[in-house]
C-alpha cells in the first residue's frame, strides 16, 4: 500500500454505498455543539465539512437539499467504519503504527519545515531555472568500503583525467575510456540539457558556476567523484504541452515487425502533410498509447531534462502551435508529436511550491538543520539547564566504552534529584527521564559498550524532542494538516476493514459468489450474440476489391489475419478490422439488418463497413464462468451493503439536526 494509494482511497471507500441513516436515531438539541455521534464518541462540522468540499472541489454550484443528505448518509456510513475498524483494534498492530508513523512523516514535512527554507535559497533555486545547462560528466566511483586512502586515489585520478581534458584531449572519448557511469558508452558522457533540481546538489551547483567550455575540478556526489565539462547554457524554454501518436514498437521486435511499423507510422505522416486535418482521426484510429489516446493524444505538460531526449529534442524544435513532427524513434516505438501549447517558466509564487518540495527531498535539506533548530528554540522560547547539561555531559564521558547498562543507571540516579529538568519551553517541557527513553529507542539496553559522545546524542535528543513539540502544535492548531493526518489515519483502517470484510473476502469466497450468483442468475443474462467480423474504411477509400473478397468468404477464426496479409501490407491505413461476438442489441451496426445473411456493406458516419457474420447465438443467462469478474463486483457491494447494514444494528447513531441545518444554511448562503 503506497502513499497515493492511501490518498486517494479514502474518498473512493466513503462515497461508496449509501444507506439512509433511520429517523428514528436523529434528533435536535441547539445546546450541543457536535454534529454526529456514534455510541458517544463525537465528530463535529470540520471533519464533515473538510471532507464535502474535498468531495465537491471542482463543483462550483450551490449544494442542494438532496445532495446535502446524500453526502451526510455517506459521511455517517464513513464514521460506522471507522468505529467499527478501531473497536476491532485494528489501529493498534505493530504494522498500522508503524505504517501510519511513515506516511505522517512525510506529511507533517511541508509544514514543519516550511518558514525554515530561507528566501534565499528559494530565491536561488528559482533563479537557476530560469537557465537550461548542456554538460557532460566523467564518474569516478569510489570502491566497496573505501578506506580513507582509496578516496584519495579516486580524487588524484579524477585530477590526471581532469588535466589531460584540459591540455586538449576529447572529454567524449575520455568519458568512454574512464566513466564509471554505465550510460558513458552510448551517451558519451553527455547529459543532455538539464534545469536547476534535476541534478544532485554538488553537480548543479558545480555545473551552474562553470563558463562554457570549462572543465570543473573534481566534486563529490553520493556517486563519487565528477568532473563537468559545461557545454551550452541558454534561456530556460518553459514547458510544453504536446499531443502525440505512437505506433508501439518493442526492443526484441523482428526485422519485418520494425519495417511494418515504420511503414504505417511514414504513412500516416504522409496524410497528415496532405490534410493536417485529420490528427484527432487519425490518433484515435493508430495510436497505440492508451493513456493518452483517450484524450486525444495530449500528454501532460513537461519541460527540459523531464522526458526522454529523442522525443523532447523534437518537441522543443517545433515553432508554432499546431506544427507536427516527422516520425521520431524512442525505446517505445514512433510516434509523431503535434504542439499544443506553451509557456514560459512560471511566475515565483506559483513554482515556489514545487521549489520547496525538491529542496526538502535533497541535500540541501541536511544543510538547513541547525537553523530549523534554532527556529524552534525561538518559537517555543527553550531555556537549556547549562548546570545539568554540564553534569550530563561529565556522566557520558565517564561511562564512556562501559556497558550501556550502567549509564542507563546513572542516568537514573540524576533523574531522582530535584533538579532534573533538561530543557523548558512555554511549550512544555524535558526531564532526565526523557532522554533515557530517547536512549533506549535509539540504543542496546544490555552489556554492549556505549560509546557515543554526550553532544552527538543531545544534538539528535534535542532534534527529535523539538520537532515532535512542533508536530503536536500543529496538529493542535492547524486545521488542514490535522484534517489531512486524519484522513490518512481513517483511511488506512477503512483499507484494512473493507479488505478484511468486503474485497478480499468477495475475492475468496466462492460458494458465496455461487449463491449469490444462483439467487440473481437474472441480472448475468446474454442478449442475442453475433459472431461477426467487422471491417471499417473512410468513406472515400476505395475497398472494392476487399468487398468482392469478402462477400464469398464464410466467417473464420483467421478470417482477420487472412484480411491483414492480404489487403494491408501495401497499405497500412486502407481499413480497421474487428473479429469477436456482438451482442447485437449493443451495437448500432447491427441495427436493422437481416441476421439470416451472411455478408452486409453498410454506409454509416461517414465510414464504410463490411460486415461478416458468423453464428447467431440466442439470449441466455451466463455461465458462473463467463460472469466472475462483474459477479465479484456485485458481491462485494452486497457484503458491504449487508455491513452497513450490521453496523447501523450494532451502533447508536445520533444526529445533531441544529447543527446540520446550520451547516446547510451557511453552505447555501
Amino acid at each position: 500500500m503506497n502513499l497515493k494509494h492511501i490518498y486517494f482511497l479514502l474518498l473512493g471507500i466513503l462515497f461508496a454505498s449509501a444507506t439512509p441513516v433511520p429517523d428514528a436515531i436523529k434528533e435536535a438539541n441547539p445546546l450541543l455543539d457536535y454534529l454526529l455521534k456514534i455510541n458517544g464518541e463525537t465528530s463535529d462540522k470540520e471533519e464533515f465539512l473538510y471532507i464535502l468540499n474535498k468531495n465537491r472541489q471542482k463543483d462550483a454550484s450551490p449544494i442542494s437539499r438532496t445532495d446535502f443528505e446524500r453526502n451526510f448518509e455517506l459521511f455517517v456510513d464513513y464514521k460506522l467504519k471507522v468505529k467499527y475498524a478501531m473497536d476491532l483494534g485494528m489501529h493498534q498492530t505493530k504494522a498500522f503504527k508503524t505504517e501510519f508513523a511513515a506516511f505522517k512523516d512525510e506529511l507533517k514535512k511541508p509544514y514543519l519545515l516550511e518558514n525554515s527554507l530561507t528566501e534565499g535559497e528559494l530565491r536561488k533555486a528559482y533563479s537557476r531555472m530560469q537557465e537550461i545547462v548542456k554538460a557532460s560528466h566523467i564518474l569516478f566511483q569510489f570502491p566497496e568500503n573505501a578506506s580513507k586512502e582509496d578516496s584519495i586515489a579516486v580524487y588524484k585520478m579524477a585530477e590526471k583525467i581532469k588535466a589531460e581534458a584540459n591540455a586538449g584531449a576529447d572529454f567524449h572519448q575520455l568519458a568512454v575510456k574512464y566513466s564509471d557511469d554505465p550510460s558513458a558508452s552510448a551517451n558519451k558522457g553527455s547529459l543532455g540539457y538539464f534545469t536547476a533540481m534535476q541534478m544532485v546538489l554538488p553537480f548543479e551547483e558545480a555545473a551552474y558556476n562553470l563558463k562554457i567550455g570549462e572543465i570543473s575540478a573534481p566534486i563529490v556526489s553520493d556517486f563519487g567523484y565528477h568532473i563537468i565539462k559545461l557545454e551550452d547554457r541558454r534561456p530556460n524554454p518553459g514547458q510544453l504541452r504536446v499531443s502525440h501518436l505512437l505506433i508501439r514498437v518493442g526492443a526484441d521486435v523482428s526485422v519485418d515487425e520494425e519495417a511494418i511499423a515504420l511503414n504505417k507510422i511514414n504513412q500516416i505522416h504522409q496524410t497528415l502533410l496532405e490534410d493536417s486535418n485529420q490528427w484527432l482521426d487519425l490518433v484515435k484510429t493508430y495510436s497505440e498509447d492508451p493513456s493518452s489516446k483517450v484524450k486525444k493524444g495530449i500528454i501532460p505538460w513537461f519541460g527540459v531534462g523531464a522526458i526522454v531526449p529523442e522525443f523532447e529534442h523534437a518537441a522543443f524544435s517545433l515553432n508554432k502551435i499546431g506544427a507536427f513532427s516527422v516520425p521520431v524513434k524512442t525505446e517505445y516505438g514512433y510516434h509523431i508529436i503535434r504542439l499544443e501549447a506553451a509557456k514560459p517558466v512560471p511566475p515565483f509564487n506559483e513554482v515556489l511550491p514545487t521549489i520547496k518540495s525538491n529542496i526538502l527531498r535533497d541535500s540541501r535539506s541536511s544543510l538547513i538543520k541547525e537553523q530549523v533548530l534554532a527556529m524552534q528554540k525561538a518559537k517555543f522560547k527553550v531555556t537549556e539547564n547549562n548546570q545539568l547539561l554540564s553534569i550530563l555531559k561529565s556522566t557520558f564521558a565517564s561511562q564512556n566504552g562501559k556497558p550501556t547498562a550502567q549509564l542507563y543507571s546513572k542516568l537514573e540516579e540524576l533523574s531522582k534529584k530535584e533538579d532534573n529538568l533538561i530543557i523548558q519551553s512555554e511549550w512544555k517541557e524535558a526531564e532526565i527521564a526523557d532522554l533515557i527513553a530517547f536512549l533506549k529507542t535509539t540504543n542496546s539496553q544490555g552489556n554492549t559498550l556505549f560509546t557515543s559522545s554526550f553532544d552527538a546524542v543531545y544534538k539528535d535528543f534535542s532534534e527529535e524532542l523539538l520537532s515532535k513539540w512542533e508536530e503536536e502544535q500543529l496538529y493542535q492548531n492547524n486545521h488542514d494538516y490535522r484534517q489531512l493526518v486524519n484522513e490518512y489515519r481513517y483511511g488506512m483502517l477503512l483499507f484494512e476493514l473493507m479488505n478484511n470484510e468486503v474485497w478480499q473476502k468477495a475475492l475468496e469466497d466462492s460458494t458465496g459468489q455461487k449463491a449469490y450468483f444462483q439467487e440473481n442468475n437474472d441480472q448475468y443474462m446474454w442478449n442475442k450474440r453475433a459472431k461477426a467480423l467487422i471491417l471499417k474504411a473512410k468513406k472515400n477509400q476505395d475497398i472494392s476489391n476487399v468487398a468482392a473478397y469478402l462477400s464469398s468468404q464464410p466467417l473464420t477464426d483467421s478470417l482477420s489475419s487472412e484480411l491483414n496479409k492480404k489487403f494491408l501490407e501495401k497499405n497500412a491505413l486502407l481499413f480497421t478490422v474487428e473479429q469477436k461476438t456482438y451482442e447485437v442489441d449493443k451495437n448500432e451496426i447491427f441495427n436493422g439488418l437481416d441476421l439470416n445473411q451472411s455478408y452486409h456493406e453498410i454506409q454509416q458516419n461517414n465510414e464504410t463497413i463490411l460486415l461478416v457474420l458468423g453464428e447467431i447465438l440466442p439470449a441466455r443467462v451466463k455461465k458462473y464462468e463467463e460472469t466472475r469478474g462483474k459477479l465479484i463486483q456485485d458481491y462485494q457491494q452486497y457484503l458491504e451493503k449487508n455491513l452497513l447494514t450490521e453496523l447501523k444494528q450494532k451502533y447508536t447513531i445520533q444526529v445533531n439536526e441544529d447543527e446540520k441545518e446550520k451547516i446547510y444554511q451557511s453552505l447555501v448562503q
